[in-house]
């Protein structure tokens, strides 16, 4: 058997550089894609530049980076370098995915940089006028939505050492290694992504939906990412199936892989008997009424309560930002409550949902009764603390309850530091509350906020809460530690050099 000699395994840095150059080499192919529109859009071949340049780019710098690794054992990556290696990452992709934006001439470099973080992170707010975009740039989006739905580390991650790969796997938000190998997990979720955008395309053609759109709605409601080809949204079709459609799509994208694993084995156990389940369910039973009675008695027509009731509290609860009102500065300020609710709230871990999470709201909720009952309960007796997951019985662990905890009050507090900025311009505490909370939680519905127009700060702030939302604090936060102790150690050896 050939044996690779230790002097060429590659650690640290140029194996970070390697991975690097690898996923280069992957973000360009994606910004290629969209030539494919070219096939049925031949008109637009003006457009073909923007993407060849970037993408051959891409490719081209990241072929020569993969050269320090390519043929070589790989090692581990050091301390802290997984977590530099993921945020990278993204920083990377949205960098070089606004540059065909920025090409045209019609996108400054932060309207660029705001609509590929809210493609990649699945949120949906856009600068983008989609009557007049051309149709190669609306595809291109719900390329980002959908690379950025199923995971940008997904990729990646399957190409590399396993040991490192589950590293960055896990650092992205993934609990879903459906297989115990990496790759053929990966393949998995795919196969599973890819298959729900097939059918969701074909109903939405079977109910009159254009080609051309059924394909982005189908990629857009899937990834909860919320792009839509029609400025009125899924309004736009005035049509209870689409509707229904939608709807489905995006329960089904907010919705744990675990889960959709276990539904096509029929394991209909593992998905009862699971803490988000009936997290969700609770939501739905508390909120959905209510919802579905405040627009009742605002539009005075009960069945289009139901329809804009439902729909609403869906497109909220998964993250994804579609919409069928042409406004939400029409409805009741009760509806708008629940709405800011549901988006902070968000959907399940593991999923292409955003907000603070199912788990966690389920984790946080659970402390507090455990914690009531064994205050205030009998004396000498140890209550359980169990918590049911994938139809396994497990009991929680207090690093596991603090860190849901924890993880609440920061994101509340990433939230108020938003909305205070958005309150900076003028704009009202409940709209800035309203835009802020959709960003931040990757939802996408929009109070006219963050528009083509909109100041600078204003979109860089959203960006921010979009990217910090997708990669959740904690990770941000290391990144953060890391970068400020590597600082110190530079200070405290140069003045040790000084002083000898």
């Amino acid at each position: 058997m050939l044996q690779i000699s230790k002097d060429k395994e590659v650690k640290g840095w140029p194996l970070f550089l390697g991975y690097i150059g690898l996923f280069l080499m992957l973000v360009g192919g994606l910004i290629c894609l969209p030539l494919v529109m070219l096939i049925f859009y031949p008109s637009e071949s003006a457009n073909a530049k923007y993407f060849i340049v970037t993408g051959l780019f891409s490719m081209l710098i990241g072929f020569f980076l993969f050269l320090m690794i390519k043929g070589k054992s790989k090692g581990r990556l050091e301390k802290y370098q997984a977590t530099s290696l993921l945020i990278s990452i993204w920083i990377i992709a949205i960098i070089i995915s606004s540059v065909p934006f920025m090409l045209t001439g019609n996108y400054s470099f932060t309207q660029a940089v705001f609509e590929t973080t809210s493609g990649y992170t699945t949120t949906g707010l856009s600068v983008v006028n989609v009557d007049t975009c051309p149709k190669i740039f609306l595809f291109y989006r719900s390329v980002l939505l959908f690379s950025g739905g199923i995971g940008l580390v997904l990729i990646l991650s399957s190409a590399i050492s396993d040991s490192n790969g589950i590293g960055l796997y896990f650092l992205e938000g993934h609990n879903d290694r459906l297989l115990p190998n990496l790759i053929k997990s990966a393949r998995a979720i795919f196969a599973i992504y890819l298959g729900y955008v097939i059918i969701g395309t074909l109903a939405y053609t079977l109910f009159g939906m254009p080609l051309f759109d059924a394909l982005n709605h189908s990629m857009a409601a899937l990834s909860t990412g919320g792009f839509s080809t029609r400025s009125q949204s899924i309004g736009y079709y005035k049509s209870v199936p689409i509707e229904i459609i939608t709807i489905i799509l995006m329960l089904l994208g907010s919705t744990n892989f675990v889960l959709h694993y276990a539904l096509i084995r029929l394991k209909f156990k593992t998905i009862l008997k699971n803490i988000e389940t009936w997290c969700f369910l609770g939501i739905a039973i508390i909120f959905l009424p209510l919802m579905v009675a405040f627009y009742s008695y605002h539009f005075s027509d009960f069945w289009l309560g139901v329809r804009y009731g439902v729909f609403d509290f869906v497109t909220a609860a998964t993250t994804t930002g579609f919409q069928i009102l042409d406004s939400y500065q029409r409805i009741p300020s009760s509806c708008l409550t629940i709405i800011i609710l549901l988006m902070i709230i968000g959907g399940q871990s593991g999923s292409t949902a955003g907000g603070i999470k199912q788990i966690r709201v389920a984790l946080a909720v659970k402390k507090i009764y455990w914690y009531c009952i064994s205050t205030f309960g009998l004396a000498n007796i140890i209550y359980p603390r169990y918590v049911t997951r994938y139809g396994i019985k497990e009991t929680a662990n207090d690093e596991e309850l603090n860190g849901a905890t924890i993880y609440l009050l920061l994101y509340i507090g990433v939230l108020i530091v938003g909305t205070t900025i958005f309150t900076s311009f003028g704009y009202s505490l409940s709209d800035s509350l309203f835009e802020f909370s959709s960003a931040l939680g990757t939802v996408g519905l929009s109070m006219g906020i963050t528009s083509y127009s909109a100041h600078p700060i204003i979109l860089w702030t959203a960006t921010v809460g979009m990217f910090v939302g997708r990669l959740e604090i904690f990770v941000v936060i290391m990144q953060i530690v890391k970068g400020k102790n590597k600082i110190k150690s530079l200070i405290e050896n140069r003045h040790e050099t000084k002083s000898t």
